[in-house]
């Protein structure tokens, strides 16, 4: 039941984001009273707590997946997996956007959540980016904690705009085209 719970919490927090939903709409989902709920989650706020974990279990797979020396490929290989994913788990895509969003509010339960896992996240494509530039990989013109940032920053809005338009936004395409570009070799002299 604890399982159906997070189940039941993440489409609900991924449609009608975490402040939209209450904790007896998940009770209900599951057929059951909220406070039957607090038998596997003592309130709203654990249970997010526990969406959020199972949510990021997949990415954490995935970041440990770049090697300790990552190649410009590494990298891209990286990222797109990440975007398989996510495209493989639409609903994971839209419960980290709507989540993401309302926790940019200081006061919102999971606004420490999302801020160490964009810290870490840009610590880990920092540390890829200078490797690959110390080996000549990729062009040194743009600061690695830079492109961290904007890489971050297009994954998330290309997967927004994905969600909001799939038949029309080619997630994988446009992202491939961006970080082929942003990740260039330098230029032969």
């Amino acid at each position: 039941m604890r399982a159906a719970a997070i189940e039941a919490a993440t489409e609900l927090f991924g449609t009608a984001g975490y402040r939209g939903a209450t904790f007896k709409d998940v009770a209900a989902k599951l057929g059951m009273t909220a406070a039957g709920l607090t038998y596997y989650f003592p309130d709203k706020d654990a249970l997010l707590a526990a969406v959020l974990q199972e949510r990021d279990r997949p990415a954490l797979v995935a970041e440990t997946a770049i090697p300790p020396s990552p190649s410009r490929a590494d990298i891209t290989d990286h990222v797109m997996r990440i975007l398989a994913e996510n495209i493989e788990h639409p609903g994971l895509a839209e419960l980290h956007c709507v989540l993401s969003a309302e926790a940019t509010s200081a006061e919102h339960p999971a606004h420490e959540h999302f801020r160490d896992r964009y810290r870490k996240a840009r610590e880990l494509l920092t540390d890829a980016f200078e490797v690959a530039i110390a080996r000549g990989e990729i062009r040194p013109s743009i600061p690695p904690r830079t492109l961290a940032t904007l890489l971050l920053g297009v994954l998330d809005g290309v997967q927004l705009q994905w969600l909001l338009d799939p038949q029309e936004v080619d997630m994988q395409a446009t992202v491939h085209t961006f970080v082929s570009d942003l990740l260039a070799p330098p230029e032969s002299p």
